[in-house]
């Protein structure tokens, strides 16, 4: 009971407004508890005599928490003569008797509800005054003043807008675009001149080179990528000493190339890759008529099924080594040009298949800071014959518009005709060029 009496008196901080904030019969309710609180302290001699107000202590706080069993309850109560007082308790209590102290009143509470109701305590004073006290750190809040305008209209507010000073507010649900496109065109020349008397003689020649490379990528960034290249070249180189063609192609080349990923475990991925490859316009030798390719002649088709790693970088850097165990080959010459039949091994036949396996490998890596290389390197192999290349491309940016490169080009083809045999390098063919011109990327 004494128990209860004591927490009967926490104190609470009574309104004085009255009628101004309840009712009538709210305020007699109100005013008619707090009078119950004060006569209660008053009887457990807690506050004054004179005293109308309740109002908050400290020394409470032992009778508000959870049940904690304080020692020096019971200790006091078997105390001879105050001995055994810590400094603080003489502090509290001196000049005062303990039986009149609000801290006798409370350990008296306390110690009858320890004898009658012991089940209601379950930690002990040792626990509290291990546990350590966090500061939370402070935040910075809106001032009053700030949310004025917006306290006053809350009752009214039909529109977010009418807060924001009538701004509009369009909230919209955009989905994620996953598609990445880029492009690069390159335009570079080169040019030699030499005078007739020239001491050391020479050949008068111009070379040009166009590039024209578009890409688009799909990444949903949890199971599927799909990759697409379009890649355009075309150059011409002019000679004089070719006294049947005013100029040659020296470059010429178109390539697309596409590859479905669908992840199978972290950097493996399912994929399914298509490669085309044909030209633009006819290929001779210097000083000879005949034709050794064309449009369509040949056409190679590569379509292919394995695995790709695809490890990610930071840094932008790209890596990809696919592994294609299921491949198939598709060559159609749409000419009747024998010369191109004989070129590509199929006398008396426009088509040919192949079945084998692939391994195809690209790369794009930024050395320094403007310079950069790119690699593209296949394998196929019809258990017949092998046939692979190896593109090297670095790639000098000198600013946005200007940039310089060297470009090489293995080839190993042993499905040749004979006389592409050479002695030195066998099957192996190699080209290489420096350019230095306009570049623009987007």
């Amino acid at each position: 009971m004494g128990l209860m009496l004591a927490v009967f008196s926490v104190p609470v901080r009574a309104q004085r407004s009255g009628a101004g904030t309840y009712g009538r019969t709210a305020s007699a309710i109100v005013g008619q508890y707090k009078k119950t609180l004060a006569q209660k302290a008053k009887e457990m001699q807690v506050l004054p005599p004179d005293s109308v107000e309740v109002t908050m202590s400290p020394y409470l706080y032992r009778l508000i928490g959870p049940g904690v069993y304080y020692r020096s309850v019971v200790a006091d109560r078997f105390r001879l003569n105050g001995v055994g007082e810590s400094p603080v308790q003489r502090a509290t209590t001196e000049g005062l008797e303990r039986q009149r102290s609000m801290d006798g009143v409370i350990e008296g509470a306390l110690f009858d509800t320890y004898a009658s109701h012991p089940e209601l305590f379950h930690y002990y004073d040792a626990q509290i005054e291990s546990e350590r006290i966090v500061t939370p750190a402070p935040t910075a809040g809106a001032k009053k003043e700030d949310l004025d305008p917006i306290y006053q209209k809350t009752e009214g507010i039909k529109d977010v807008a009418e807060v924001l000073d009538d701004v509009d507010v369009d909230i919209q649900i955009v989905k994620p675009n996953f598609w990445t496109t880029k492009g690069m065109f390159k335009l570079q020349f080169t040019q030699n001149y030499f005078s007739d008397n020239w001491y050391k003689g020479g050949n008068n020649n111009v070379t040009m080179l166009s590039n024209l490379v578009l890409e688009a990528n799909y990444n949903d960034q949890n199971r599927v990528t799909w990759d697409n290249k379009l890649d355009l070249r075309l150059g011409f180189v002019t000679a004089t000493s070719d006294s049947i063609h005013r100029y040659l192609t020296n470059n010429d080349k178109i390539y697309l190339y596409s590859k479905l990923g669908i992840k199978a475990a972290k950097n493996w991925y399912y994929t399914v890759s298509t490669e085309v490859n044909t030209q633009f316009l006819p290929g001779h030798k210097a000083n000879d008529r005949r034709t050794y390719s064309k449009f369509l002649a040949p056409l190679d088709v590569y379509v292919s099924l394995g695995m790709d790693w695809k490890p990610k970088f930071k840094n932008g850097n790209t890596f990809s080594l696919a592994l294609l165990p299921f491949s198939y080959k598709m060559r159609y010459i749409n000419d009747e040009e024998e010369t191109i039949h004989s070129s590509y091994n199929m006398r008396d036949k426009d088509f040919q298949q192949d079945f084998g396996s692939k391994i195809e490998f690209n790369s794009r890596v930024t050395i320094v800071k403007n310079l950069s290389w790119r690699c593209r390197c296949y394998y196929f192999t019809s258990y017949k014959y092998c046939e692979s290349e190896m593109e090297n491309v670095f790639t000098f940016q000198f600013n946005k518009y200007i940039s310089s490169e060297v470009y090489t080009l293995w080839r190993f083809d042993d499905n040749r005709d004979k006389k592409y045999y050479d002695d030195t390098l066998g099957y192996f063919q190699f080209k290489e060029y420096f350019t230095l011109g306009l570049a623009y990327n987007f």
